[in-house]
C-alpha cells in the first residue's frame, strides 16, 4: 500500500478522508482530500419528506422518462394488503460524533466526509473561458460510498458525480447513478438514479440566500424498477420522487403507492372507537390519527408545505387500517385532497416520523366515489370528511341524483338506502341529514358499484 500526504491508496481500490477546504483551492490540495466535507449531506437533506419540482431540471439521464400515455396504458391492479417487496438500505453504526438532524439545510462544507470507491477517480477543473470555468469536476466510479460521520449519513452508487465552486467552496450538483442508496438515521431511499442541485448566495450583509434546494429520485422505466423512500415506518413506492426545500413541495410520480402513519390530532375531541363490522344503517367512518393509511393512485401525489395540503389523481384508493391489521375501510375516486392541521409544539417529535407533517383536517374525494366496509357499500360522486366537526357528507353532482347506502344483511343480499341529492353523517352519535325523504329497496347478489373493472387495452 502506497503512503501519499497521510492517504491510503490501495491497488484497485481507493478510500481517503475529506475535509474543511480553504475557498480557492481543490479538494486534495496540499493534502489529497481537504474539503469535500458534506456532499453527503447534500444528499441526506433533501430526503426531507415532510415538506418538500421546481424549474431548471439537469438532463435526464439515459433512461426514458415516464411518459403520460404510459401511465394510460399500464394495467393497475390494486391491492388490498400492499405488500412490500423491499427493505430501506443498512445503516451505518452510530458512532460517537453528535447527531445532526438533517431536516434542516446543514452546513454543506462541515465536518468529515470518507469516500470509497472500487474504480477511478478523476478531476477536472475547466479553464478560463469554459462554461464551468471556476469549477471542480470529481467523479467517482464502480461501488462508490460517501459517507458523513457527523450527520451518520451514507450515498452510495455505481457512478457519483460532485460539482463544486472553487471561490466559495459551495458544492452545487451531486449526481449518482446505478444502484443509488441514501441512508440516514431517520430517513433513507434507494433508486436508479439521483441528483441534487443548490444554489446558495451570501448577501454583502452576511446573511445567506437559498435560491436552489431541489432533488430528484428516480427508478429504472426500462426494467420497471421503483424508486423507494422510507422515514420511520412510512414507506413511498413510485418511479420518481422530485422535492423542492425552498418552495417546501414533494411530488410524487408514476403510479405511486404509499403507507403512512398520520400523527394524532390531540386538539380535536376524541374520534369514537372504530366500528370495523359496521351496525345500522350506516357505517362507522373515520380517519383517527396514529393509524395506517394506504394510498394508491396511476396519477401522482403533490404535497404542498405552504398549503397544508396533499393532491393525488387518478383512479385513487384510499385505505384505512382497523383492529388487529383488519381493513376498516376502502375508499375510491378519480382524484382526492388531503388537508393538514400544523404540527403541534408536542407533536413536532411524531411528525418527524412521519411522511407527512399535521394531523388530518379533512379529506376529500371525487369522481365516481365508492366507499367499502365490510358490511356497507356508499356510492356517491363526492364525499368529505370533516375531522374537526367530526362530519361526513355525501353528495351527488346532479339534483336529481340519489346517494345510495348499500347494507348487506346476509350473503344473498341487502337492502339499499337512497338519499335525494345529499347525505350528511355525524360520526358518534350516527345523526342523519338527507336531501330529501329517503327510502329502501332490497338487492340480491352484489351490490352495485361506481367503479366496474376496465378492460386493458
Amino acid at each position: 500500500m502506497a503512503q501519499a500526504a497521510g492517504v491510503p491508496v490501495r491497488l484497485g481500490r481507493l478510500a481517503w478522508v475529506a475535509r474543511r477546504p480553504r475557498p480557492g483551492r481543490p479538494w486534495y490540495h496540499g493534502r489529497p482530500a481537504r474539503g469535500a466535507a458534506a456532499v453527503l449531506a447534500i444528499a441526506a437533506c433533501g430526503l426531507l419528506l415532510a415538506g418538500r419540482c421546481g424549474a431548471g431540471e439537469p438532463a435526464a439521464p439515459t433512461a426514458p422518462v415516464v411518459k403520460e400515455e404510459e401511465l394510460q396504458r399500464e394495467k393497475r391492479a390494486f391491492t388490498v394488503e400492499f405488500p412490500w417487496k423491499d427493505a430501506p438500505p443498512p445503516q451505518k453504526q452510530p458512532d460517537t460524533a453528535a447527531k445532526q438532524d438533517t431536516g434542516a439545510l446543514p452546513d454543506m462544507t462541515a465536518g468529515e466526509v470518507a469516500f470509497r470507491a472500487l474504480g477511478s477517480l478523476s478531476r477536472v477543473a475547466p479553464k478560463p473561458g469554459d462554461p464551468n470555468a471556476g469549477k471542480e469536476i470529481l467523479t467517482l466510479t464502480k461501488s462508490v460510498e460517501i459517507e458523513q460521520s457527523q450527520t451518520q449519513s451514507v450515498l452510495r452508487g455505481e457512478t457519483i458525480k460532485v460539482v463544486r465552486d472553487l471561490k466559495t467552496g459551495q458544492t452545487e450538483l451531486l449526481q449518482a447513478q446505478g444502484n443509488v442508496e441514501v441512508v440516514m438515521p431517520e430517513r433513507s431511499g434507494k433508486g436508479q438514479w439521483l441528483v441534487y442541485e443548490t444554489d446558495i448566495e451570501t448577501t454583502p450583509q452576511g446573511q445567506v440566500r437559498i435560491k436552489k434546494d431541489e432533488f430528484t429520485l428516480k427508478g429504472d422505466p426500462r426494467t420497471g424498477a421503483r424508486a423507494m423512500l422510507w422515514q420511520g415506518k412510512d414507506v413511498i413506492e413510485a418511479m420518481e420522487f422530485i422535492s423542492d426545500r425552498r418552495a417546501d413541495t414533494f411530488r410524487v410520480r408514476g403510479n405511486p403507492v404509499a403507507n403512512i402513519t398520520l400523527p394524532e390530532d390531540s386538539g380535536a375531541a376524541a374520534a369514537p372507537p372504530t366500528d370495523t363490522a359496521g351496525t345500522g344503517m350506516i357505517p362507522s367512518f373515520g380517519f383517527g390519527g396514529g393509524g395506517k393509511i394506504r394510498l394508491q393512485a396511476e396519477g401522482e401525489m403533490f404535497y404542498e408545505g405552504p398549503r397544508c395540503r396533499v393532491t393525488i389523481t387518478r383512479n385513487v384508493v384510499i385505505q384505512q387500517d382497523g383492529p388487529g391489521g383488519t381493513v376498516a375501510m376502502i375508499m375510491s375516486g378519480d382524484d382526492a385532497l388531503l388537508t393538514l392541521a400544523a404540527a403541534l409544539p408536542g407533536q413536532q417529535a411524531q411528525a418527524q416520523a412521519s411522511v407527512f407533517t399535521g394531523s388530518l383536517k379533512t379529506l376529500r374525494c371525487s369522481g365516481r366515489v365508492e366507499i367499502k366496509t365490510p358490511s356497507h357499500t356508499v356510492l356517491c360522486d363526492r364525499a368529505t370528511l370533516d375531522m374537526q366537526q367530526r362530519t361526513f357528507l355525501m353528495e351527488m353532482e346532479k339534483p336529481k341524483d340519489e346517494v345510495r347506502v348499500c347494507m348487506r344483511e346476509t350473503a344473498e343480499g341487502g337492502k339499499i338506502m337512497f338519499a335525494p341529492r345529499s347525505l350528511k353523517i355525524v360520526m358518534g352519535s350516527g345523526e342523519l341529514n338527507a336531501g330529501g325523504p329517503m327510502h329502501t329497496v332490497s338487492y340480491t347478489g352484489a351490490p352495485p358499484t361506481n367503479r366496474p373493472p376496465q378492460p386493458h387495452k
